[in-house]
């Protein structure tokens, strides 16, 4: 009787040692017969899943924004009320920096992603992008006094109030060149550092009056 073939679980078993392979290498590296060998697999076998670069590439890419997802979203999400907000908010925040091996490995992984939407610009815009993007709305959004978005799709929307979005746009520039310089200069740019100048620029934010309280908030839409 032929043995069967989960085949679900052979391509996870491809995206797990193609990442392997992104972090030794860079994406450059996710060919057939790289990824084959590090899986242990002949080129043939790979073939039958994929029958060329772009197909395994296509694949490794989606496959590594899942694994970053499932990674950094739990961090991101667990409970936070020791602090001021704004420390709250750098609490998260930090969690999109490369400041240890973990999240060096990710940064890694995302900086893959980004070479790969240079090259095939996907439609919609870029996936990580728009996922780091609502992370920075969500936070200006609570400075300035909004409710959280309940709804995941909702947060990668533009947020109504034209403030949080310049705002939001302002820290993610700010977080991607302050992770540029932690990998880039590690010597000059240290955790602690990292960390005083998100409190700075958010200290910076704009809050709702004294005498006008929370804003409320208002439906999402484009």
């Amino acid at each position: 009787m032929p043995r069967l073939v989960d085949h679900d679980r052979r391509r996870a078993e491809l995206g797990e040692a193609a990442i392997q392979v992104i972090l030794r290498e860079g994406l450059a590296g996710v060919t057939v017969r790289g990824v084959a060998a590090e899986a242990g697999w002949s080129t043939g076998s790979l073939r039958h899943y994929f029958s060329n670069q772009y197909e395994l590439q296509a694949y490794v890419v989606q496959a590594t924004t899942d694994t970053l997802r499932r990674r950094v979203l739990p961090r991101l999400q667990r409970p936070r009320t020791r602090g001021s907000m704004v420390e709250q908010i750098v609490d998260i925040v930090e969690e999109m920096l490369p400041l240890d091996a973990e999240r060096r490995e990710e940064y890694a992984l995302w900086s893959a992603i980004v070479a790969w939407e240079r090259q095939h610009p996907p439609e919609g815009g870029s996936v990580t992008w728009n996922d780091q993007r609502a992370v920075y709305r969500q936070c200006i959004a609570a400075l300035h006094g909004y409710e959280p978005v309940r709804e995941p799709s909702q947060a990668t929307l533009p947020h109504p109030d034209a403030q949080v979005e310049l705002w939001a746009a302002l820290l993610h520039t700010f977080v991607d060149g302050l992770a540029t310089q932690i990998m880039n200069t590690p010597g000059e740019m240290s955790a602690d550092t990292a960390a005083q100048l998100l409190c700075s620029l958010l200290q910076a934010v704009p809050r709702a009056r004294p005498d006008q309280g929370p804003h409320q908030p208002r439906p999402l839409s484009r």
